[in-house]
């Protein structure tokens, strides 16, 4: 099975720096073209399937994939960013202000951390891989999309590149890019990551 794996097109949260999690934003006029842009780009890859989070920001970037496809996008709770809990809705600079002992302990040991009222990444790799392992079983030998979220996919690529999720930092999964993995014979290879050469330049996310 050849998975590609799509990070949604940008909200007006990402641009902001406020903190999403499982709240419900949708795509901004950025995001909607950057998931024109993707949904073109895919037009001529042979996708058996598209699957989504059930977060409309996810859904909206899925739907203009697999429109060129003929397909309908199959919604997984699984494929879900990480919830953020108390930080959701609050801007990053608030975060750190107001948790500052919780934001030192993510920096040091972000595997072992729960935010507080929401997840850990472990939770989050443990729901991604059982997406992953569903698609596998369906899909043995096709080719498949699934759309989701940064920290979601991060968890997924710690796995396969064994780099552990103390290492999660190492990626930085950008707005409607779109990272390649192929399962054969029980091994996963990643063979193309944070692909965004298919979208219009326009000034990068800031970073807080």
């Amino acid at each position: 099975m050849n998975l590609i794996l799509v990070r949604h097109g940008e909200t007006d949260w990402n641009r902001t720096g406020r903190c999403q999690g499982i709240s419900d934003v949708v795509l901004n006029d950025n995001g909607k073209k950057q998931a024109l842009e993707l949904g073109v780009c895919l037009k001529g890859e042979k996708i058996s399937a598209v699957y989504s989070s059930d977060l409309a920001r996810a859904i909206s970037t899925a739907e203009e994939i697999a429109k060129h496809h003929g397909l309908t996008v199959e919604t997984d709770s699984d494929l879900r960013e990480m919830d953020q809990g108390e930080f959701e809705g609050l801007l990053f600079t608030e975060i750190r202000e107001r948790f500052a002992d919780i934001m030192t302990q993510w920096r040091d040991s972000p595997e072992t951390l729960r935010i507080p009222s929401g997840e850990s990444l472990s939770e989050v790799r443990e729901r991604a891989l059982r997406a992953f392992g569903r698609l596998c079983e369906r899909h043995d030998g096709e080719t498949v999309v699934a759309v989701s979220h940064n920290l979601t996919i991060t968890t997924l690529l710690c796995e396969f590149t064994g780099i552990g999720l103390s290492g999660f930092r190492s990626f930085g999964i950008q707005a409607a890019s779109r990272s390649t993995v192929c399962l054969s014979e029980g091994k996963v290879v990643v063979v193309d990551l944070n692909d965004v050469s298919h979208l219009t330049p326009v000034d990068a996310l800031p970073h807080f």
